[in-house]
C-alpha cells in the first residue's frame, strides 16, 4: 500500500508498446471513497493531453513507473468522468463527522495498488499542528458522502 501522491509524477508506460502516455496527475474515487476508479494522466509536448484511465486498464503499479494496457480516454468535465460514470476528487477538501466536527483537510490516500482499494486518509489540522503533531493517517475507510468542498462520514 502506497500514499498516491507518492506516485504523482510517475511515468506512465503503455504495455503493447512500451510508449510513454504521460505522468500521473492525480487518483480519482468513486462517490463513497472506497475505491480508486481511475487514473489520470497529463501528456507531454507542444498541446499537452489529459487521458483517463480505468483503474481495472492498470497492468501494475511499480517503484517507477505504472503500466497500463490501455491508452486511456480522453479526460473530459472535471473531475473527468469515467465513461458516462462520475468520478470524485478528495484532496483539499474537509473531512467531517457525521456530528459536523472537522477532522482535517485530506493531504492523500493511503491505497492498495494492485485493488485500488482505499484503507487511510492522512489529514492535516493546519501547519503549525502538522508541525507540532505531525500530520495524522486516519487508518479505516469510512464510507463518506464526497460533497463538491467536503467529505462527510456517513456509517
Amino acid at each position: 500500500m502506497r500514499f498516491s501522491r507518492e506516485m504523482t509524477g510517475f511515468p506512465v508506460i503503455h504495455t503493447v508498446d512500451g510508449h510513454e502516455i504521460g505522468k500521473v496527475k492525480e487518483w480519482l474515487l468513486d462517490e463513497h471513497g472506497e475505491t480508486v476508479v481511475a487514473l489520470v494522466v497529463e501528456g507531454s509536448g507542444w498541446l499537452p493531453q489529459r487521458r483517463i484511465f480505468p483503474y481495472a486498464d492498470i497492468n501494475n503499479v511499480g517503484s517507477d513507473a505504472v503500466l497500463v494496457t490501455s491508452l486511456g480516454l480522453t479526460a473530459l468535465g472535471d473531475p473527468p468522468e469515467l465513461e458516462e460514470d462520475a468520478t470524485f476528487r478528495v484532496l483539499g477538501k474537509r473531512m467531517l463527522s457525521r456530528e459536523g466536527d472537522e477532522l482535517g483537510i485530506v493531504e492523500d490516500i493511503l491505497f492498495d495498488e494492485d485493488t485500488g482499494r482505499v484503507s487511510g486518509w492522512r489529514l492535516s489540522s493546519g501547519l503549525i499542528d502538522d508541525i507540532m503533531q505531525g500530520r495524522p493517517v486516519l487508518q479505516e475507510s469510512p464510507q463518506l458522502n464526497i460533497g463538491e468542498d467536503a467529505l462527510i462520514i456517513c456509517d
